[in-house]
Parts: structure tokens; sequence; C-alpha cells
């Protein structure tokens, strides 16, 4: 159990509605929220921009495909916005009806942040 709690990457599983069932103490960190304001809440509740892309994630997973480097913006509790790649697919029950997600998480904010100096210190001045 310390292996997957304690992993190097963030996890979690979701229900059906969206709702987050479980997640590693990675992810808690990552994010700075507690098992309690976690767990049972909606994905929405913390990722609000990205509402539309969250709902395609879910239409790609329930039609029983996996997703792979899906970047999606999460609010941390102090306000802050993680950029997240997500790889994710579903845990089917035996009847085929749809247990939760298995989703794995790396946060790519600091390449982001990264990518974005190097961009802004090679763009040229437009003249006056």
């Amino acid at each position: 159990l310390d292996f997957l709690n304690n992993a190097p990457i963030a996890m979690h599983w979701l229900s059906g509605t969206g709702h987050v069932l479980w997640c590693n103490q990675t992810e808690l960190n990552v994010l700075g929220y507690t098992k309690e304001e976690y767990f049972g809440k909606p994905i929405m509740d913390f990722c609000p921009d990205e509402q539309d892309l969250v709902l395609e994630i879910f239409k790609t997973l329930g039609s029983g495909n996996t997703i792979k480097d899906v970047p999606v913006r999460f609010r941390t509790k102090d306000g802050q916005i993680r950029e997240l790649l997500i790889d994710s697919n579903v845990n089917w029950n035996a009847d085929g009806s749809f247990r939760h997600t298995r989703c794995c998480i790396r946060d790519d904010t600091n390449r982001k942040v990264r990518e974005e100096r190097l961009q802004s210190s090679h763009t040229l001045p437009t003249p006056s």
C-alpha cells in the first residue's frame, strides 16, 4: 500500500459520475487538499476551467478507450493552477458496467513555465 500511496506519480480513481473515490498522498500533496476535502467530491470542483475537456475525457474512457498525456489544468487549494498530464483507462465490473477510472497524473507545470519563458525571451519586439 505504501508503494501506491507514496508513489512518485499522482494517482486517483473516479466514479462513473466523476466523483473522487480514492487518490494517493502524492496527488493530495500536489494539489494541497486533505482527504476530507478531496474524496467524494466531483473532479470538476478541482478543474473548473476544464469542464468541456473533462466531459470529453469521460466520453473517451466510457467508450473503452485509453487516454495518454492529456493536459488538464487543476486548481490547488491555495488557488494556483497546476498543469497536469493525465493517462487513464477504466476498470470495468464483471457485468461490463463502469467501476472506476484509473488515472496517473504527472505535474507538467514547471516544464510549461520554462517553455513560456523561453518563448517570451525569443519574441522580438515589434517596431513602433
